[in-house]
């Protein structure tokens, strides 16, 4: 079937859904679950389906946005934000605009050489995916093009964030690890790296605080230097019944590293991760995790940036995008 031919009705005929279902996940509209308008979304891609622009988005049409990361964060064997750029320029796409990414090297972004992309009349919004540095965002911020953070937050500018709930999310995680049994619990990832493991670690931290748990420094291990690059884990003497990890990466590192000292998770140790990265697992193991909805912040994302047109109306302010626990097999029942 051609491109050309793609209809929506052919869409609802293989998904057995309405067109109207189709329609209103193709359109950004609310009334469609999350995980069925990603399904709407990927097969209409698969399909070749191109999004005709009826006029009812005029003021946000045909925007050319650039989403722009730094190069750490895809050199560390962890592709999460990299699936999140794939979506997005899908996303934008089938709503009938374009997105082009620049990897920004470490030296350009200590520099605060900025990308080509951004230096382009055609461009009416930037996307930061994933947080850089203070330095570099005042450059991005200073060109008077609409910039919008994803999944960090950074108070220093007058800029839209979407966000993940990530002290929440650490919270509920650790919430999950007590109601179980746990009162030892430890915490893996560098607080310092970045402001999404530090809301984790609050997370963490404030659950501990109001049921008065023993808290243990030696008990949090850092996973990576302040340049973002993993490092090797350290672990204690004594060791905690379980770990929070601030990402699914470190707690399948963490749980390999275990085994290796003669650790069995969960009969020994709990660990639980942060993201539910599909694409990033370890064979052999379902782990508990905090489901981070990817697909929801990108839907905000385009929305905010169809609502902005090619002139700035104002800021929105922090937007954050709940998620879900996640149960496996990577923790037991003590009680």
């Amino acid at each position: 079937m051609s491109v050309k031919n793609v209809t929506m009705k052919d869409i609802a005929e293989k998904l057995s859904v309405s067109i109207v279902t189709v329609s209103k996940a193709l359109a950004g509209k609310e009334g469609v679950g999350s995980e069925l308008r990603k399904k709407i979304i990927d097969t209409a891609a698969e399909m070749g389906y191109v999004q005709k622009n009826n006029g009812a988005n005029s003021e946000g049409s045909n925007q050319i946005v650039a989403i722009i990361m730094s190069e750490r964060y895809l050199t560390n064997d962890n592709s999460f934000y990299f699936q999140i750029y794939q979506k997005m320029i899908m996303s934008l796409s089938l709503r009938g605009h374009i997105g082009i990414l620049e990897i920004v090297r470490k030296a350009d972004e200590e520099e605060c050489n900025l990308p080509k992309i951004v230096k382009m009349e055609s461009i009416s919004h930037i996307v930061i995916i994933g947080e850089m540095k203070n330095r570099f965002l005042e450059c991005v911020v200073d060109t008077g093009i609409n910039v919008i953070f994803f999944d960090f937050e950074n108070e220093e500018y007058d800029v839209d964030c979407i966000a993940g709930d990530s002290i929440n999310g650490g919270y509920t995680l650790t919430r999950f690890l007590v109601k179980n049994g746990y009162k030892k619990i430890g915490f893996v990832g560098n607080y310092k790296a970045t402001r999404s493991i530090l809301d984790r670690f609050t997370g963490y931290m404030k659950y501990l605080i109001a049921r008065d748990l023993r808290m243990e420094e030696k008990w949090i291990i850092s996973d990576r230097d302040k340049e973002g690059r993993f490092i090797p884990l350290v672990f204690p003497e004594e060791m905690p019944e379980a770990f929070v990890c601030n990402c699914d990466e470190a707690a399948y590192r963490l749980i390999a590293q275990l085994e290796q000292s003669g650790y069995k998770v969960p009969e020994d140790i709990a660990v639980v991760g942060y993201d539910d990265y599909a694409d990033n697992v370890l064979e052999g193991v379902a782990l508990t995790t905090y489901h981070v909805n990817t697909e929801e912040m990108i839907y905000q994302c385009i929305r905010l940036i169809e609502q902005n047109g090619n002139e700035s109306k104002g800021r929105r302010g922090i937007m954050i995008i709940p998620g879900r626990l996640v149960v496996r097999d990577t923790v037991r029942s003590l009680v």
